[in-house]
């Protein structure tokens, strides 16, 4: 359990009181999240001959296929199917892809062990938000570099692009709490969910706009909060504008993210101390 709180177990689960001494006991946690961020990036490059060259290779290596299929072999012409067009998109969805389709196993591989050892699940949590949030930055820095070596002229909504992504994370983060507790209950869902997000991806705006979208599944379209996350993207990095339209749907993706990452919280409260008899 977390050290900045007093556990009492009753019948209702898990009761936390945070201790006297909160502010040193999150200065602790803090320096611990930061030396497992660190053990897990090495670990990721561990053993590759080109280390950490992959976080650069990955996603442009992706953003090439995508292009190559459309653009080449398919001919399909227009202003959404330029290589900045695809590579933005792919540059933050494989975060999103990570964390959702890690979800199901997160509380076997790191959640269950992070409370044996006395780290608590917070701090599993809080490694594996603050890892991804890492590498995001470090592909967003290799994009930037694409588009301004491609002629994209930095624009004052470039500064928007943290903001954005912070609104996808919350997003990704509230999908992955519940997933995690799912994932332990039923441990064939982390089968599906991968597939599930395969198939999201094609479904999102990272390969067309909304041009070519017909009439009647436009209100389907709208419905998946990609639809309006990553035409923020496009609109920020390449067209240097924020529409309106785009601002108050991404407030309200935010809004239900942090409300469903609090009942998620609250819920993970009681699951910490029920976890142990189904793994």
């Amino acid at each position: 359990m977390s050290a900045d709180y007093e556990y009492t177990i009753t019948p209702r689960g898990v009761r936390a009181v945070r201790s006297k001494n909160a502010l040193a006991a999150i200065a602790h946690n803090t320096s611990k999240t930061i030396n497992l961020v660190r053990l897990e990036l090495k670990q990721l490059s561990f053993g590759l001959y080109f280390g950490n060259l992959w976080l650069v290779l990955e996603p442009l290596l992706q953003a090439a296929t995508y292009y190559f299929l459309l653009t080449v072999v398919f001919r399909i012409v227009g202003a959404d199917t330029s290589f900045a067009f695809f590579f933005v998109p792919v540059t933050f969805w494989r975060s999103h892809a990570m964390l959702v389709s890690s979800a199901p196993y997160f509380m076997s591989s790191k959640g269950h062990p992070y409370v044996e050892q006395g780290f608590g699940l917070l701090t599993a949590y809080l490694e594996v938000t603050a890892n991804e949030l890492i590498l995001m930055g470090i592909r967003v820095g290799v994009l930037c570099a694409f588009l301004l070596i491609a002629g994209y002229s930095p624009q004052w909504t470039w500064l928007l692009v943290p903001v954005i992504a912070g609104v996808q994370m919350l997003f990704t983060m509230a999908l992955h709490v519940w997933l995690s507790m799912f994932g332990v209950a039923f441990k064939d869902y982390g089968k599906l969910v991968s597939h599930f997000v395969w198939l999201w991806w094609y479904m999102s705006p990272g390969l067309y706009s909304i041009g070519r979208i017909p009439d009647w599944a436009q209100a389907i379209y709208y419905s998946n909060p990609f639809a309006h996350i990553i035409p923020a993207y496009h609109a920020a990095m390449l067209d240097g504008n924020f529409p309106a339209h785009l601002v108050l749907a991404n407030a309200v993706i935010a809004i239900g993210s942090i409300i469903v990452i609090w009942l998620g919280a609250r819920r993970l409260r009681m699951f910490g101390y029920q976890m142990a008899q189904f793994l």
